[in-house]
């Protein structure tokens, strides 16, 4: 029982964390599909500002 517990807080922990980071970074104006590359929205609209 207590090792379910500990099982199920590090996966909400873990969820709540990356949730946090990606709402984070989409509000700075970073990509947060977790991989930069050319076929990234973020990538397409940064590249055509500059």
């Amino acid at each position: 029982m207590t090792l379910q517990i500990v099982i199920t807080s590090v996966i909400v922990i873990s969820a709540v964390y990356i949730l946090y980071k990606n709402i984070k970074n989409k509000a700075t104006g970073k990509c947060d599909c977790g991989s930069c590359s050319s076929h990234c929205s973020s990538y397409k609209k940064d590249s055509s500002q500059k």
